[in-house]
């Protein structure tokens, strides 16, 4: 009986070891990951933050063109080619907007017009294609707008509504009625899908009997660089909830002059508020002499290689990245694939992010593109030349702001002698 009871005794004190190293084990074991404590998941990066170093390398097309079956030719070349993107027109410089918009002011002003029948399904197209879509609005330049409201207009020269020399009518820049305006159809077509919006003619008139002009809103002891520094702040400030990028259209000559030629463009005051800016440097809009060159259309490669240093240059510590306009298009020389292919050359031997080709009637030089895409040169052989040329810009300016800053200190005042009271 009692070695019964010994190896009951036995059995039990083994039990209980084995139960008290389970229990230890259990303890040593990572708690699992029911138990453990998450790790956090980084956000989704936003669809602006992904397209923000995309190289866009895009086609200009009109609101007619992408309402006919044209914009579907088009399209099938950009994917076939080294081209990933479009730039549509949704409200062009007539005033008039090519799609069906819900925003109000459009349907009271007769804006509209049927030219895009389904924006839906050809952003889709475009997506299926995987190509990148910009829709373009022209602000400013809004002869629809001025002549429904010319309470909006710029008038002038005995008229209500004044017009410039191409008898196109323009809407007060300072008006933030008409940024508003603007603001609504750029809010639509970004819900509508668009990857990035584009605002062209954010400017004031530049030809026409400029000094009868009259203003609703703005004051003219505001400098003009001053109210468009201001439009594209409040851009910003209303497009930065909404996942999209923004850029806008701006002379060519803005990578070159220091001051806003009178219509209130410098590239400075846009680069902190948009992601890309989008000089307009065609090799024919520049005069004869520029560079030295007798006829700057017929040299591409130069005219383009030394715009796009000069913009980069300017954008430095800026938020935009530079993106020109380049030309498809015979005026000054016939533009042959060539010439198309030297200018894409360029823009990439500048190290800017993409190009834009334009063509007013959508007729392009589908060869230039189907090439394979350019190289940049590790070593342009125009750098050099062109860093000094811009080192010596730079200096004269340097000098000549010293020499006003100068004569400004050194110009003795001069004070009217009091006049004597009469009888005196």
């Amino acid at each position: 009986m009692k070695n019964v009871v010994a190896l009951a005794g036995r059995v039990a004190l083994i039990i209980v070891t084995c139960c008290a190293l389970v229990s230890c084990q259990n303890e040593q074991k990572p708690a699992t990951s029911s138990t453990a404590a998450s790790k956090p998941v980084p956000p989704t990066p936003s669809k602006r933050q992904q397209l923000l170093n995309m190289e866009v390398r895009a086609l200009y097309i009109t609101s007619w063109t992408a309402g006919i079956n044209r914009f579907q030719t088009l399209t099938d070349m950009v994917s076939r080619s080294h081209l990933n993107a479009v730039v549509i027109d949704i409200k062009d410089s007539t005033g008039k907007v090519g799609y069906d918009s819900a925003v109000p002011l459009v349907a009271q002003t007769g804006a509209y017009e049927k030219r895009i029948r389904n924006l839906d399904a050809i952003l889709q197209q475009c997506r299926d294609k995987k190509i990148y879509t910009i829709a373009r609005i022209a602000v400013f330049q809004d002869p629809n707008l001025a002549k429904a409201r010319p309470d909006l207009a710029v008038g002038g020269g005995g008229q209500k509504v004044w017009k410039d020399r191409k008898g196109l009518a323009w809407v007060d820049p300072a008006s933030k009625t008409v940024w508003d305006y603007n603001l609504a159809i750029a809010k639509e077509a970004a819900a509508k899908g668009f990857d990035e919006i584009q605002f062209d003619y954010v400017r004031f008139p530049t030809d026409g009997k400029l000094k009868t002009m009259t203003y609703p809103v703005y004051k003219r002891d505001v400098p003009k660089h001053e109210i468009i520094r201001r439009f594209f702040q409040y851009v910003d400030q209303q497009m930065k909830p909404v996942d999209v990028m923004t850029s806008a259209d701006i002379f060519g000559l803005t990578t070159m002059v220091d001051d806003d030629m009178n219509i209130g463009q410098r590239i400075q005051d846009v680069a902190d508020y948009v992601d890309f800016v989008c000089p307009m440097i065609y090799p024919s809009h520049y005069p004869t002499g520029h560079l030295g060159l007798k006829n700057p259309a017929e040299h591409p490669y130069r005219v383009i290689y030394d715009a796009c240093l000069r913009g980069a240059k300017r954008l430095e510590g800026k938020r935009a990245k530079m993106r020109p306009w380049l030309q498809d298009f015979k005026l000054g020389a016939a533009y042959d694939k060539k010439m198309i292919i030297d200018q894409i050359q360029a823009a990439r031997d500048a190290k800017v992010f993409g190009f834009s080709m334009w063509n007013a009637r959508n007729v392009y030089t589908d060869a230039a593109y189907l090439e394979k895409l350019p190289e940049p040169n590790p070593v342009p052989p125009l750098r050099d030349q062109v860093l000094e040329d811009i080192r010596r810009h730079d200096a004269a300016r340097l000098a000549m702001q010293n020499r006003s800053t100068s004569i400004r200190q050194e110009k003795p005042s001069i004070h009217k002698p009091r006049r004597k009271a009469k009888g005196n």
